[in-house]
């Protein structure tokens, strides 16, 4: 008998714990080579989002991440993690499901749980779900509303996250771009053409608005509307420094 194994009865269950993960991830490093050992760490993992310990659910989360592909038996407990007490479970989890599912087989089941993160009380949360909603593609097209109210009343970093993913959609989210064209704020109508030149040619059906936009009060958004109009392709589209 060893000396850690003599004291091992006096350390406090949180430890024990805490160790029995350490292992489970090292086996986990040990065995990228073996199907079954991989499959058991994978397992382990699984069962410690449902551990008492935060600290235990925030490493099983942040570990899941390693898996991409193949951790797709993770995603219902990741997406119950997403409701976590633990804000870092939360913030994990959901970076988890970006990595690990796959959009065609899981969105139905993932973008909901992605929007309803995206009103977390967390920020750091709440931008996670917008940047893992770019992860869909067209896919995340039912998370249009969420992230449209990102682009109206979020800071910067949200429009900024909320923008990649509207951009990652395409074509679906184009109408709703060309109408906040005309948003009050001169920051938001610029954000939105920044988008819609993202989407490239797809967004052909906002070319009049954004004709339109090339005679805003705002120098930012006519700057943007006239760069939009060059990566559309519009044959009409004025120098970018309009």
């Amino acid at each position: 008998m060893t000396p850690d194994e003599d004291r091992s009865d006096s350390k406090p269950d949180w430890l024990l714990r805490r160790r029995r993960l350490e292992s489970i991830l090292r086996l986990q490093a040990a065995a990228s080579g073996s199907d079954s050992a991989h499959g058991e760490a994978l397992h382990l993992l699984i069962e410690s989002l449902d551990d008492s310990d935060n600290g235990i659910r925030e490493v099983a989360a942040a570990a899941l991440c390693d898996f991409g592909p193949d951790g797709g038996d993770a995603i219902p407990h990741l997406i119950r993690a997403s409701q976590d007490e633990s804000e870092v479970v939360r913030r994990r989890a959901i970076r988890a499901l970006g990595l690990v599912a796959d959009p065609t087989e899981s969105a139905d089941a993932v973008v909901p749980a992605l929007v309803a993160a995206t009103e977390d009380s967390d920020p750091g949360v709440s931008m996670q779900a917008l940047c893992t909603l770019a992860e869909f593609g067209p896919l995340a097209a039912p998370a249009l509303p969420a992230l449209m109210s990102a682009i109206w009343t979020g800071d910067v970093r949200r429009r900024a996250l909320a923008g990649a993913a509207l951009a990652h959609i395409g074509e679906a989210a184009v109408a709703s771009l060309a109408q906040t064209l005309h948003h009050p704020s001169p920051d938001v109508r610029a954000k939105a053409a920044h988008v819609l030149g993202r989407i490239g040619p797809p967004a052909a059906e906002a070319e009049p608005a954004l004709q339109q936009l090339l005679t805003d009060g705002d120098s930012g958004a006519r700057a943007a509307a006239a760069e939009a109009l060059h990566l559309i392709g519009s044959a009409s589209a004025p120098d970018a420094t309009v």
